[in-house]
């Protein structure tokens, strides 16, 4: 029987799908060595008409680049890199042997001063038929031509400035293979998805395409028809310079070994994979980041940590194939770990995450989940309203993701975007040119109702319609 706190979870998992047209989701919580919840919802393939399952194969994207870092740790523990070692000592071509400065650590740590180019994105392009990108990115010639040639856009030092860089983590995966002596899929097979025993792991089309079990995803992408955005049947991606920044496809339960794993400082059954002193470097802030919950994230070594989040140390990551998105969420102190995967980008699934550590440490989602909260507001607030008399109108609407205020007043229409400034007393700045104007929209709830039945701009009253 499902408890009563994953029931609360499954109706807003299913709120989430329903409004942004997520076809299929897989989640799996653990709590320590053991798996507490896992479920599928929706379809991995709508035409078929087949569930999604928690054996679903799933791309999780970037979430791949933790495992990159991983790797790249097990090498450091075998003496045969360091974090420090300058990249042009294991890749000598531009931008590294110019700027010879960039180490290791700055890699992992999108660190490196370099913007990124998306040499390696540019299979997806074609892949969603977007061309509006062509260039020459298909070979590994072209891949470090397409990255060194932009020199006069490295303006910031090793260390200062973060750029997230796929390219980049293409670029550990050259090393992990030049050190190590393998293919890059094939050490962080034996190394590391044979020991968590994530045996249905895949990075290639022929393993994803010849699953055991035949339950994987078809890809979803985003299509837009008039103002609404549909999910549209596309082949997933699946190309070598993908591999090392997002290329992994893996069902939600498996990826529970390996939340397991770091939750129990690199044991996984009675087998240390890494050291406790590796994990801790892998979790060491490094940068500020845009990416992350809370007010203050940090990227640490393919991670983000978050200090200030449901008062708790979080560590995590997001990633996003076009096709498939997921996020993987660990909660150290209470050894608590969420993974989340969809078949679908039109919404970010950390919403479902922070909505399940929500629930698990105690805490109401609907307060503490941003995106459900503002979700809430803005169904509230969106509508006609009109001054007493009649004399004036305001439209509140959601266009292309912003919330636009069309207000009349005495001396004519006008179009504002707002933001948010205050979830309790629903006030919104108005957002203009220079200078900057400072009027506000402050929506006001009726005491009985609690429903939104006025709005006040400048000098006029709006009541709801």
């Amino acid at each position: 029987m499902v408890e009563d706190k994953f029931k609360s979870l499954e109706k807003i998992i299913r709120s989430y799908m329903r409004k942004h047209r997520i076809p299929g989701l897989s989640i799996s919580i653990f709590h320590k060595d053991q798996i507490t919840y896992s479920k599928g919802f929706g379809a991995r393939d709508l035409e078929k008409f087949l569930p999604m399952t928690p054996q679903t194969l799933i791309g999780i994207g970037s979430i791949t680049k933790s495992i990159t870092a991983f790797a790249i740790m097990k090498l450091v523990e075998q003496g045969k890199i360091s974090l420090e070692d300058s990249v042009s000592k294991y890749l000598n071509f531009a931008p590294f042997n110019i700027h010879q400065d960039i180490t290791i650590k700055h890699m992992l740590s999108h660190t490196t001063g370099i913007p990124a180019a998306d040499a390696g994105l540019s299979s997806l392009f074609y892949l969603f038929d977007d061309y509006t990108r062509v260039y020459p990115a298909t070979n590994y010639e072209d891949f470090i031509a397409h990255i060194g040639d932009p020199e006069d856009y490295i303006i910031f030092d090793a260390g200062k400035k973060f750029f997230y860089n796929n390219d980049i983590y293409t670029c550990l995966g050259f090393i992990i293979s030049q050190i190590s002596g393998q293919v890059y899929v094939d050490f962080i097979r034996k190394e590391i998805l044979e020991p968590l025993e994530m045996n249905r792991a895949v990075f290639s089309k022929n393993d994803f395409n010849n699953d055991p079990l035949n339950n994987k995803i078809t890809g979803y992408i985003t299509e837009k028809k008039g103002e609404i955005l549909i999910p549209k049947k596309n082949p997933v991606p699946l190309y070598e310079y993908l591999n090392a920044p997002g290329g992994l496809y893996v069902s939600m339960e498996e990826m529970t070994h390996y939340g397991q794993c770091l939750l129990k400082k690199g044991l996984y059954n009675g087998k240390r994979l890494i050291s406790e002193n590796s994990i801790k470097e892998l979790w060491t802030p490094i940068i500020p980041c845009s990416y992350g919950f809370g007010e203050h994230p940090y990227y640490c070594l393919g991670w983000v940590k978050s200090d200030d989040y449901l008062s708790t140390e979080i560590i995590h990551h997001g990633g996003g194939l076009g096709t498939s998105c997921a996020y993987f969420a660990l909660v150290p102190d209470h050894k608590v770990g969420v993974i989340v995967g969809q078949n679908s980008c039109n919404a970010n699934p950390n919403i479902v995450i922070k909505a399940a550590l929500s629930i698990l440490l105690g805490f109401d989602p609907m307060r503490e989940v941003d995106e459900l909260k503002l979700e809430k507001i803005v169904n509230d607030i969106e509508g006609n309203y009109k001054s007493s008399h009649d004399l004036y109108n305001m439209q509140i609407t959601l266009k292309k993701g912003i919330l636009t205020a069309d207000i009349e007043v005495d001396d004519g229409p006008i179009s504002y975007p707002i933001l948010l400034k205050d979830f309790d007393t629903l006030d919104f700045i108005v957002c203009g040119t220079l200078p900057p104007i400072k009027q506000k929209i402050h929506f006001i709830r009726n005491l009985k109702s609690k429903k939104v039945e006025f709005a006040a701009f400048d000098r006029y009253l709006y009541r709801k319609i």
